[in-house]
């Protein structure tokens, strides 16, 4: 079996090579002079002695200045930067390596106090924070929790802690706590450290705006409905109180004001299966369909009211009926908001970066308020519910698109919608 030689192994050969060689030639030359045997032996032993003593302190110098270097470098590597290296002398060839060895020891004691510092003022911040914080490592041991966060576990959280022992559960690489179940957002984050794979858990409480907002939501629904309640019901009891109020009963009278309630009662039903279909809407079945055929069902049930035409492609991805109820909720908008003899409505279809668009462009006076178009029960109408162009963007929504409006600088409006397109 072959076996290559270190440095050291190489040094020790040459200066022994050196030596017998200086040995051999002092020996060939008195030799030549003539020496007896016992002299030239004396001779060989007297000069060996020094050259063998040289030639160890040589190999004894330089080992000791490499395994100084070694023992700095190692120390170096720990950490401490308290150990100095003897300085060398000018001419000595390894100076330089070590200037350059304490100048990276120099550049790296700096870095680590400039990483501590920064751990420290991330630790405090950190601890200060109102929010959950815990940190795990590769092998899901706790490795950082802030105040917030043990606060709110109640149990100890020592470092070092597994992630399990803790009460964390780790499902599709992503950690969650049973404490952190009910009205609190919770987000998991996996990231590489050291090429080592960690976890960073947090959770905020959002129990107060769920509140508010549930409390808005209400506000808001009893306000419409006491709206929508109060414009059906008072002319429907002042009607009631004018008949009663007669000794006599008209029959045509009679007829008149029944037929006033039938009116107002759909007219208040027809809200109630409105706000329905908005808080129930049912998730979108997408498939390709023939988008002119939608267009013409959509034109039908307005009655033709509006000159509808279209560009672009045919075909669509997307709920057909969805669709077909978009298109009939914005051409009865249009042509209600057109101010004008006739009614012009302009589609253009098109494909984007994988995704479906779909433009619509009327010839009306535009929305007067685009701030609030899209909010739920917002109208600028006397006879509205303010629900159709919030139901065509919640549709939007739930295809993973969105709804946009704006006012075209001459006049009219532009809604366009967009998606992403299946298979």
């Amino acid at each position: 079996m072959k076996h290559k030689f270190s440095h050291e192994h190489w040094l020790l050969f040459t200066l022994s090579c050196l030596v017998l060689i200086i040995l051999a030639l002092s020996t060939a030359l008195v030799w030549h002079l003539g020496w007896s045997l016992l002299a030239i032996a004396t001779l060989v032993f007297v000069i060996s002695y020094p050259l063998i003593w040289l030639a160890w302190q040589g190999v004894h110098l330089w080992r000791d200045t490499i395994m100084q270097l070694t023992t700095y470098t190692q120390v170096l590597k720990e950490g401490d930067v308290t150990l100095k290296f003897k300085a060398q002398h000018q001419d000595n060839l390894l100076a330089e390596l070590q200037r350059e060895i304490a100048s990276l020891a120099m550049t790296s004691q700096h870095k680590n106090q400039q990483s501590q510092s920064l751990e420290s003022l991330l630790s405090h911040i950190l601890d200060s924070w109102p929010i959950p914080v815990c940190l795990f490592d590769e092998e899901n041991k706790l490795t950082y929790r802030n105040t917030a966060m043990k606060e709110k576990i109640q149990q100890p959280m020592l470092m070092g802690s597994l992630a399990s022992e803790l009460g964390f559960l780790l499902e599709h690489d992503r950690l969650s706590h049973p404490q952190f179940d009910h009205q609190w957002q919770c987000q998991s984050i996996s990231y590489l450290y050291q090429n080592k794979k960690c976890h960073i858990f947090s959770a905020l409480d959002i129990s107060k705006p769920l509140h508010q907002q549930q409390s808005a939501t209400q506000q808001n629904l009893i306000r419409v409905l006491a709206h929508e309640l109060r414009n059906s019901l008072t002319p429907m009891a002042s009607m009631a109180d004018t008949l009663l109020s007669t000794d006599t009963f008209n029959e045509e009278q009679v007829k008149l004001v029944l037929q006033r309630i039938q009116q107002r009662s759909n007219r208040l039903l027809s809200f109630i299966e409105e706000y329905t279909q908005l808080s129930q809407l049912p998730a979108p079945k997408s498939t390709w369909f023939n988008f002119n055929e939608v267009v013409d069902e959509a034109k039908s049930m307005t009655l033709g009211q509006c000159k509808v035409s279209l560009q672009g492609n045919e075909q669509c991805f997307a709920d057909s009926k969805q669709m077909s109820q978009i298109l009939i909720n914005l051409f009865k908008n249009a042509h209600e908001a057109c101010d004008k003899e006739h009614c012009e409505i302009n589609i253009k279809t098109y494909f984007q970066h994988e995704k479906q668009v779909i433009e619509i462009v009327d010839n009306g006076p535009g929305f007067a308020n685009l701030d609030n178009a899209l909010t739920p029960f917002y109208t600028t109408k006397h006879h509205g519910s303010g629900i159709g162009l919030s139901l065509c963007a919640e549709i939007a929504r739930n295809h993973g698109g969105e709804l946009t409006i704006i006012n075209n600088a001459s006049s009219g409006a532009k809604i366009t919608m967009i998606w992403p397109i299946g298979p």
